[in-house]
């Protein structure tokens, strides 16, 4: 993982990581999405999406928090 470049900023207390790469942004995104997605406090936890998200194209009512996580880190890796 040489692509990775990490800066800590003391100004503002935040880790900031650079890559070298966009691939390699998406890559470690969608390996973190799946990674917590079967975390035990999350795998089995219910996410509320309101009505009016639809317009994002998420539709309401109660979701698997930790399916809406591996769905999205497979929507990222197509």
């Amino acid at each position: 993982m040489n692509n990775l470049i990490s800066q800590n900023s003391s100004l503002i207390g935040i880790k900031s990581v650079s890559f070298a790469l966009e691939s390699e942004k998406i890559r470690v995104l969608v390996e973190a999405l799946r990674l917590v997605s079967q975390n035990e406090d999350i795998e089995f936890r219910n996410l509320y999406i309101p009505d009016n998200c639809e317009k994002y194209g998420f539709s309401e009512g109660y979701h698997n928090l930790g399916q809406l996580l591996h769905f999205l880190a497979d929507m990222l890796e197509e």
